[in-house]
């Protein structure tokens, strides 16, 4: 099972260049996984254009047509995805392997105890003391593999910009 990972896709940029971006990074993933803020609904009707879209709630917007969290397994591992992790109890996230997060606008690969902590970080705006545009293609087979994929700026577009 592959999942393209993204979070954090606010800001002002060109819409089209970043889809046009991930379908090429996505390529050949079983889903795609947003971890909250997309800031355009525009952004989001783009990504089910590429293939089955999973979304958590986010802070902005704060959409409740999306759920706050979603838990699930693929294979052995138990996965919990969140927006801001920083509002769940660490005993929520102490039950899974991984944990998919946003928020923090920064890159996280992380292993704390038996959990995975994995944040895509932003792919359009780095902030607080973030200074990458970052997603991730997560691979589940014998092993999880994440690849940490770099993002360029994406110039904005006329009649194509959006703002958080």
């Amino acid at each position: 099972m592959k999942i393209g990972l993204i979070a954090d896709t606010q800001g002002n940029f060109d819409v089209a260049a970043l889809l046009e971006h991930v379908a090429k990074e996505f390529a050949g993933v079983d889903e795609i996984w947003h971890a909250g803020d997309w800031g355009s609904e525009e952004v989001l009707t783009g990504l089910r254009q590429l293939g089955r879209l999973v979304v958590v709630n986010g802070n902005a917007p704060d959409d409740p047509r999306y759920p706050m969290t979603i838990e699930g397994t693929i294979g052995r591992w138990r996965l919990g995805m969140v927006h801001d992790l920083a509002k769940r109890p660490a005993r929520w996230a102490a039950g899974f392997n991984v944990i998919i997060h946003g928020h923090t606008h920064r890159w996280r690969d992380e292993v704390v105890g038996r959990t995975r902590f994995i944040n895509p970080g932003t792919a359009t705006r780095p902030q607080f003391g973030g200074t990458e545009r970052t997603m991730a293609r997560l691979t589940f087979a014998g092993e999880l593999t994440v690849d940490k994929l770099i993002l360029p700026k994406f110039a904005k577009g006329p009649g194509n910009m959006i703002s958080p």
